[in-house]
């Protein structure tokens, strides 16, 4: 067996850190995300690559549900971090701040990684008055603050029907779309941010740690260093953490033990290291420190967990992939 040092993350290989650019260089300006309505349409519904200028770490004051075609990495939702893979299907509420980040080879392009589908709290509102069927909607909108994740086998047909709307036009588009809002309104889901975002989203703070959030969700978790993320920013530590807080509502050390434990939840579902070797390729300096955080974020030691995905993914494959999140 290979020693950690060495080993490929399971998020990719990286093995520096220094602030690097983007992969975009929207990704360094504000992360708000300007959406251009069509005044013929009545929401938006649109597939792009990764990576692109539209995929990046951003908030707008549209509702967005996001589908994800390919690939596999790490989401950053609201103060959720989690692992995603194909197929994952999410619901952000307005404002909230989102990002999903796949590990690439050079030059390498994921051709219509992601399916979006956004619309404004205004179209809702009136289509919910005017269709009492979408009443079912109203919980679904206000727990989509949080950020909503699809589970089970329903997530699948959800996303099929999503995907499936950008091969209509005119009245068959919005014909499916409104298929679609029924559906959503009986499917099983789950909220993966704890807080609802509250802080200035177009502060300068938020502006100069975006890029840093988009370096950090592309790093390996072991080898980043808060003095050295402060020293490539040309600042001294307390400088970075305040900064880091003002602009995210989080500390800098709860924001890295939360990437720590999603990196160490993906080799526990799919690799063989034992627990002492993933508690330390992910960062943590002991065995009883790591299971003490992974308690306290998971609500289960790292050895529950691993006994629970396999078990999961003994009796379904879909309903395995909860535990990657």
């Amino acid at each position: 067996m290979a020693p950690i040092s060495s080993r490929v993350s399971a998020l990719g290989t990286i093995s520096s850190l220094t602030i690097k650019p983007p992969v975009s260089e929207g990704n360094t300006r504000p992360v708000y995300e300007m959406i251009h309505a069509d005044p013929n349409t009545s929401f938006r519904w649109h597939q792009h690559d990764y990576p692109g200028p539209l995929a990046r770490w951003n908030h707008h004051p549209e509702y967005e549900l996001h589908l994800i075609t390919q690939s596999e990495g790490r989401a950053i939702i609201g103060d959720h971090i989690g692992s995603f893979g194909p197929r994952q299907l999410v619901l952000v509420g307005p404002d909230l701040p989102h990002g999903w980040f796949s590990p690439l080879k050079p030059g390498e392009v994921l051709t219509g990684r992601d399916v979006v589908l956004q619309f404004s709290a205004k179209w809702i509102d009136c289509l919910m008055t005017l269709c009492p069927e979408l009443g079912g909607l109203r919980n679904l909108l206000q727990e989509s603050a949080l950020g909503v994740e699809f589970t089970g086998p329903e997530a699948l047909g959800l996303g099929e029907k999503l995907k499936a709307i950008g091969t209509f036009q005119g009245s068959g588009r919005l014909a499916a779309c409104l298929d679609l809002l029924v559906t959503l309104t009986c499917a099983p889901f789950r909220t993966l941010s704890l807080k609802v975002e509250s802080k200035g989203l177009d502060s300068p703070e938020m502006q100069r740690m975006s890029g840093v959030i988009t370096s950090l969700m592309a790093m390996d978790p072991s080898e980043i260093r808060h003095d050295h993320l402060a020293q490539n920013l040309g600042l001294c530590a307390s400088t970075f953490s305040r900064q880091f807080r003002a602009a995210t509502g989080d500390t800098f050390m709860s924001f890295l033990h939360r990437l720590r434990v999603c990196h160490a939840c993906h080799l526990l579902a799919s690799s063989r290291l034992s627990i002492t070797e993933i508690g330390a390729a992910s960062g943590f300096n002991n065995l009883s420190n790591f299971n003490r955080i992974f308690l306290r974020l998971r609500g289960c030691t790292p050895r529950e967990y691993r006994r629970q995905a396999r078990e999961m993914t003994a009796f379904s494959p879909t309903g395995a992939a909860d535990f990657l999140n």
